[in-house]
């Protein structure tokens, strides 16, 4: 009896042990950030209440995208399952928000549903191509990190032009911001798609 509890402890130690390794504590639970925040964050935007609470959330929830990639190097402790981990967590965030903002919000409705869609269908594409090959596959060439840059400030200003309507800076910068978080989706969807002819110039 007391051999075999031994061996399933030390079992259980061993596994925990390939989970530490493969998903690095510390910048998975800053990755958890954004998806934890954003039930509230969402659910409060879409019914305009506690617009400046929104607006720290939203902020907290972006500067997480920043702080887990900075810690995970910073600790020596970039592995693929954070990079996958940090990648859905992006999608899911910005997604759901920018479909709120169709509905609510100061962002025109037709930039936030373009960019809603980009980054719903990226993580969709990814999602299928994942399940075909049978293991997780993330990809995230140069368009898309723009397109992450400038979605994570487009969500800041439109949270930050409710929270305090009367900073004209917000307003400023939430139309300037739409155009070129507009743009950097199309260089995004551009980037995904010459590294999928890559793939299948590679493969053919």
């Amino acid at each position: 009896m007391n051999e075999a509890v031994t061996q399933a402890s030390s079992a259980i130690r061993k596994r925990a042990g390939e989970l530490r390794e493969s998903l690095p504590l510390a910048p998975a639970l800053v990755s958890w950030v954004r998806i934890l925040l954003l039930p509230p964050a969402a659910v409060l935007l879409s019914t305009g209440s506690g617009n400046v609470l929104v607006f720290w959330l939203v902020l907290a929830a972006s500067l997480s995208d920043y702080f887990d990639g900075w810690l995970a190097r910073r600790l020596k402790r970039t592995t693929y399952a954070g990079k996958i981990l940090d990648f859905i967590a992006d999608k899911f965030f910005l997604g759901v928000m920018f479909l709120v903002l169709t509905r609510t919000g100061p962002v025109n409705p037709t930039a936030a549903a373009v960019i809603a869609s980009y980054h719903l269908l990226v993580l969709l594409v990814t999602a299928a191509i994942s399940w075909s090959v049978s293991r997780a596959v993330v990809a995230i060439p140069t368009g898309e990190r723009v397109v992450l840059i400038f979605s994570y400030m487009l969500v800041v200003v439109a949270a930050g032009r409710m929270a305090f309507p009367h900073k004209g800076i917000f307003h400023t910068l939430s139309t300037a911001g739409s155009v070129l978080a507009v743009c950097a989706v199309f260089f995004g969807a551009i980037s995904y798609l010459r590294l999928i002819r890559r793939l299948l110039t590679r493969f053919r």
